[in-house]
Order: C-alpha cells, then sequence, then structure tokens
C-alpha cells in the first residue's frame, strides 16, 4: 500500500513538472513574439561584458588570497551564474524567433505558390479563349464552297417576287443574310431544273449507243463478206496490175521493208488502228532500190565470206609495200572508205512515224536499218507553230531531248550490238557516238520495237515477232506521253523566259501572293552549273549529268538577289525539276554554308506529287513557291529592312533555328518549320 502512494505521488509530481514546464515555453513564446530582437540583442552583448568583468574580478580577489577576498569570490560567482542562466533564457528567445520566422516565411511561400498557379490557370484559360475565339473567326460556312452566279444575274433572272425586297440601295445585315439565303434557294431550283435536263439527255444518249451498236454489229457482219470477195478478186487484180487505192500501195512497199522495220510497221500500223490515236504511219524510199536490195541480198550473203578473205589478203600485201609504193596508199584509203560507206549504208526504205500533240507540236521519227551494223538507228525532228518562240522552247522541244532517256540510261550514243565495236574498228572509228550525228541514235527501244534482241540473239539474225508485238505499244504511248508533257513544259518555258510565272491549276496548294518577283529566266549550260559553288555534291553522286537541261532563275526582292540554278530531266515530270540556290544578301548564301538556303533547297526540291498530272503546272508551282520561300527567308532574317507579308508564327524554331519554310493550307496559308 506505501509503495502504491508513492507512485501515485510521484506520477502526480511529473503531471506537475510536465504543465510547468510547458506553461514555461508557452510564456517564453509569447515573450519572444512581444520583445524586441534588437533589444535583447543589446542585453546579451551587457551580459557578456559584465560576465568578463566578473571574470576578472574574481582573478583578482584570487590573486589577494584572503578571507575577505574568498567571501567577494563567492557572491561574484552567483552573479556570474545568474548572468549565465539570462544568456541562456536569451538563446532560448532567439531560437523561438528562428523558429517563427521560418514557419512565418513557409506560409508566405505557399500564398505565393497559389497565387502563381492560380495566375498560371488564368493564363491557360485566356488562351484557350482565344484560340476558340480564333477558330470562331476563321470559321467557314460549306455554302461559301458552292459556286454561285453573280449578284446582278440574280437580280436579273430571278423572278421578281423573290428579288423585289432587294432592290433597295442600302441592306441591313438581316436583308444581306435574306438575300445570301434567296440566292441560295434560287440556286438549288436551278441546278434541279438542270439535273433534270442532264438526266433526260442521258436517256437520249443511251438510246443513240443502243443504235450505233446495232448498226455496227450490222456492218461487222459485213465486213467478212467484203473480205472474201476481196480474197476472191485478188489474183484478178495481180494479174492486171491495178491498185485498190493508198492502202494497197502501203502494203506492197511494206513487202520491201526488211524484217525489223517491217514487225515495226505492222504492229505501229495496228496500234493505230486500236487506239485511233493522232499517229501519223509512212514509209520513205525508193521502192525500186529495195527490189533490187532484197534480190541481191542472197548473192551477196553468199559471197560476203569470200570477199572479206580476199580483201584481208590484199589489205596486207598493200601494207607490205606501203614503202615501195606511195600511190598504193592511196588507193587504201579509197578502199577504206568504200568499205566504211557500205558498212554504214542504210536500207533503201524507212519507216517515218509522225506523233502530234493537241496544241499542234508535230515529232518525226526516221527508223533506218543498218543492215551491215544489224541495228536500227532513229533521226528525230520536231515541227511546231510560232507560238513556241522562245530559245527555252525551242530547246525542250528539239528531237533528241523529246526521245533522249525514254526509258533509263537509254541515250542512243552506243551501239547495243556488241559486234559493231570490232566492225567499225576495221574501218577506223572508234565508236559509235562518232557517228550519231551522222546516222541517228541507237536506241535500246528502237531495237526491241523491231523485234531486235541482242542479248539473246546468237551468231545468226533472228527478229522476234513477240518482242516486236509486246514493246510497239508500250514504247508509242511512252512517246505519247513525253510528247505532252514536253509540250505543256515548253508552254511553262515560254512564259517563263518574259519573266512572266505560269498560272497553276487550283487544286494545288500553294501560295498565292508573293512580293519577290522573276526578273530574269534564261537557258544555261553544264559548265555554267559547274561553277555552282554546291553543285559538287549533285554531280558526285550523279544527281545531276551532261545530258540534261540547265536553266537559271532570277528572283528578287529590294536589294536581295537569289539564283536558282535549275536542272531539269528528259523524263519531266516523273523526275522533279532540281533547284540549286544561290542568295546574294549580306555576302553569298548557298546550302554549304546555310543551313536556311539548304532548307529551301530541301522545300522546293522534295515533296512534290509526281506523274503525268503535274507536267502543266510543276516547275511553274516550284518557282511560285521558291518566291514565296525567299520572301520568308528575308523577312524571318531582316524584318527590319523587309516588311511582313507571310504568315508564320515564330521567325525561328527547334535545336537548328530552322526557318518556317512548310507551307500549310489554312485560310490564306501560313508557314511554320513544321
Amino acid at each position: 500500500m506505501v509503495k502504491e502512494k508513492r507512485r501515485k505521488t510521484n506520477s502526480a509530481d511529473n503531471d506537475g513538472e510536465v504543465d510547468v514546464y510547458k506553461k514555461v515555453v508557452d510564456y517564453e513564446e509569447k515573450e519572444a513574439l512581444t520583445r524586441s530582437a534588437e533589444d535583447d540583442a543589446n542585453l546579451y552583448f551587457d551580459t557578456c561584458k559584465s560576465i568578463r568583468q566578473i571574470l576578472a574580478d574574481i582573478f583578482d580577489l584570487k590573486v589577494q588570497n584572503n578571507s575577505e577576498a574568498r567571501l567577494k569570490i563567492s557572491e561574484k560567482c552567483t552573479q556570474a551564474c545568474l548572468l549565465v542562466a539570462a544568456l541562456k533564457k536569451l538563446n532560448r528567445l532567439d531560437k523561438f524567433r528562428s523558429v517563427h520566422a521560418r514557419e512565418s516565411l513557409s506560409i508566405e511561400k505557399q500564398k505565393v505558390d497559389s497565387t502563381n498557379l492560380q495566375y498560371q490557370n488564368l493564363l491557360y484559360e485566356a488562351g484557350h479563349l482565344m484560340s476558340e475565339y480564333n477558330k470562331c473567326k476563321q470559321f467557314k460556312s460549306k455554302d461559301e464552297d458552292i459556286e454561285l452566279i453573280s449578284l446582278e444575274e440574280f437580280l436579273k433572272e430571278a423572278p421578281e417576287s423573290v428579288t423585289k425586297p432587294f432592290q433597295v440601295t442600302e441592306l441591313t445585315d438581316a436583308l444581306k443574310h435574306d438575300r445570301h439565303v434567296a440566292r441560295l434557294e434560287y440556286e438549288l431550283t436551278q441546278r434541279k431544273q438542270l439535273a433534270e435536263l442532264c438526266k433526260k439527255l442521258e436517256d437520249e444518249k443511251k438510246q443513240l449507243a443502243k443504235d450505233i451498236i446495232q448498226k455496227k454489229n450490222k456492218l461487222d457482219l459485213l465486213a467478212p463478206r467484203l473480205a472474201t470477195v476481196l480474197e476472191a478478186t485478188k489474183p484478178l487484180q495481180e494479174q492486171l496490175g491495178l491498185p485498190i487505192g493508198k492502202l494497197y500501195a502501203e502494203h506492197k512497199a511494206a513487202r520491201l521493208l526488211p524484217e525489223p522495220l517491217y514487225l515495226l510497221y505492222v504492229y505501229a500500223d495496228a496500234f493505230k488502228q486500236v487506239y485511233i490515236s493522232d499517229i501519223g504511219l509512212e514509209i520513205l524510199g525508193d521502192q525500186d532500190d529495195a527490189q533490187q536490195w532484197k534480190e541481191q541480198q542472197n548473192t551477196f550473203r553468199n559471197s560476203n565470206n569470200d570477199e572479206s578473205e580476199q580483201e584481208t589478203e590484199q589489205e596486207v600485201e598493200e601494207i607490205a609495200e606501203v614503202k615501195k609504193r606511195r600511190r598504193r596508199k592511196s588507193s587504201i584509203i579509197d578502199r577504206n572508205e568504200e568499205k566504211k560507206k557500205r558498212l554504214l549504208s542504210p536500207h533503201p526504205l524507212a519507216v517515218q512515224i509522225i506523233v502530234k500533240s493537241k496544241e499542234g507540236v508535230a515529232l518525226k521519227m526516221t527508223f533506218s536499218y543498218r543492215y551491215q551494223l544489224n541495228i536500227v538507228t532513229v533521226v528525230s525532228s520536231s515541227e511546231y507553230s510560232d507560238n513556241f518562240s522562245a530559245f527555252t522552247a525551242k530547246e525542250i522541244l528539239n528531237g533528241n531531248n523529246l526521245l533522249g532517256e525514254l526509258f533509263e540510261e537509254d541515250k542512243g550514243t552506243n551501239s547495243p550490238n556488241s559486234g559493231n565495236t570490232y566492225q567499225l574498228k576495221k574501218v577506223g572509228v572508234d565508236s559509235y557516238s562518232s557517228l550519231v550525228t551522222e546516222l541517228g541514235n541507237a536506241y535500246q527501244w528502237a531495237q526491241r520495237i523491231c523485234g531486235m534482241d541482242f542479248l539473246e540473239q546468237e551468231h545468226e539474225k533472228k527478229f522476234s515477232n513477240t518482242l516486236s508485238q509486246a514493246s510497239v505499244e508500250i514504247v508509242l504511248k511512252t512517246i505519247i506521253k513525253r510528247l505532252n508533257s514536253h509540250v505543256a513544259l515548253a508552254t511553262q518555258l515560254q512564259q517563263l523566259e518574259s519573266n512572266i510565272i505560269p498560272s497553276i491549276s487550283n487544286h494545288v496548294d500553294f501560295p498565292k501572293m508573293s512580293v519577290s518577283s522573276l526578273t530574269k529566266f534564261v537557258s544555261s549550260s553544264w559548265s555554267n552549273f559547274c561553277k555552282v559553288p554546291s553543285s559538287a555534291l549533285f554531280i558526285e553522286n550523279e544527281v545531276v549529268g551532261q545530258s540534261d537541261l540547265f536553266y537559271t532563275a532570277i528572283i528578287s526582292r529590294n536589294n536581295a538577289i537569289m539564283q536558282a540554278h535549275i536542272v531539269v530531266k528528259n523524263n519531266y515530270p516523273i523526275q522533279l525539276p532540281i533547284f540549286v540556290l544561290l542568295v546574294k544578301y549580306k555576302g553569298e548564301l548557298h546550302s554549304g554554308n546555310s543551313d536556311d538556303v539548304r532548307d529551301m533547297e530541301r522545300a522546293v526540291n522534295v515533296g512534290w506529287c509526281h506523274g503525268s498530272s503535274c507536267a502543266e503546272w510543276l516547275l511553274a508551282a516550284q518557282i511560285k513557291c521558291l518566291c514565296m520561300y525567299f520572301d520568308v527567308y528575308l523577312e524571318t532574317s531582316d524584318p527590319a529592312a523587309f516588311q511582313q507579308n507571310v504568315v508564320f508564327f515564330r521567325n525561328v524554331s527547334g535545336r537548328n533555328r530552322g526557318r518556317p519554310f512548310k507551307f500549310h493550307k489554312i485560310g490564306t496559308g501560313i508557314f511554320t518549320q513544321t
């Protein structure tokens, strides 16, 4: 019982001590907030000074070492202890102030962070509202895409009951809206009437088509009977020598053609009849000479080997005696010239194919068979109207440019027959390329449409009927596409040489307005292109070759000039025109020393659609876009000197500090970096 009472007594005492300690701490915290920190600091320094003074006095009393001094030392120690206790209290008060200051600072920081977060939220909300405002401002109704008749026609042709409310001079916004609605309703009524008329006409068209088919069937039944009659009278016609017209004459001449040209003529004529294409087909040459050549051919083949051996022996004897008889030298030269002439002589007959475009440009191709070389050569020329007067347009319509590289790497300057190399060396000719201007181009496709395939050909001459039949359609269609593409390109060049950028199709997304303008467009050359600083990379990678067409365009704005060196491939527009740029503004900049010029080259050279449909506008669109890119470059690089005409958000962006050369069809059009 005694122990339990003691425990209760001790616990009660501890609770009392805790309460006293807590009260003392609370009191000191309140006191620390009410007292001045400067006063406490002064009190702290005074107390320290007093303690130092007491310690000095104690030292002096100890030096005296008497009873009175010892009593004073005890008093001084008591005073010093009291002062130390006062210092501890001042220290506790200072600690309380520090903790309170940190807590106050933390509370204030939280308030600032909360305010900053609210500010950011408001900014985000304001930006969102601004973007919504812009969307609403740029909204376009679907009726804006409808092509309506003009307002004058509407007021003139529409019923009076519809147009009467809108005959006033000044219209309110409500009346303008009602007028637009009335125009849409009138347009709908007109289109319904036209749709009914179109349906009626289509029914009539179908009926006419049925009548045509019935009559055609009747004519088809008549054709076999006529063929039988003609076949039956054929012996009589041959006996009497009566020609049946131009067709009979052409067929008679075709029989005298050598086998390669005969295959070409037959399948080209079949192509003309099937596709009803605007193609002219004609046999050129003297038929009497062709008849004699055909009769002598068998005899010549039999005696060819014996004569060649005799000629070889005579040449050896003549060369051995050349020092003894100088006259023999001239005879050897004459014999070599005769051999060369005979080796290069063509068949007396040739086949001429004429392909015409809608614009009246005619491409004439004359196919000749070199029977000694066993190859077919092509001589091409073109005829066009006076509308194509510019030098660049005439250059692109040149026959060699129209047929050059019709298929990949087929320039026609080398003979496809590997045996010709040795034949030509015998007569003193190093290569066939030196004879192109005299004989014509020996294109690979020309051999194929004539049924000649040197990869599979054996020692004897063999001509493939199947190869010619399969190749004629492909080659002629390709030639027609090439001609139409070059005519479209010539039309553009005709205007570009007059410093006029041709009109471009509306379905192409490209910037409409530009401050920079085309000031000069001329033809260039391979040597001039090689002098361009940044052209070395294109030449090393064989992107550009000597057979390409070269032009130079000058685009300027104020005192800034850009030279665009343009390379056009013969297979335009399958391969895009290549632009190599040189900017002259505050120095000479090109893709080798300027990332901005390099980005402009990439923008104009990459990303365009391919195919024959873009031949009419591709080059013009590239030059038009290049003018806009030059505006973007000048307005972003030197905005103080060039007033902004193009819409873009930032002058530069990204790690590479790229310019906004990417066009987007948004509203009137904007330029961005991506």
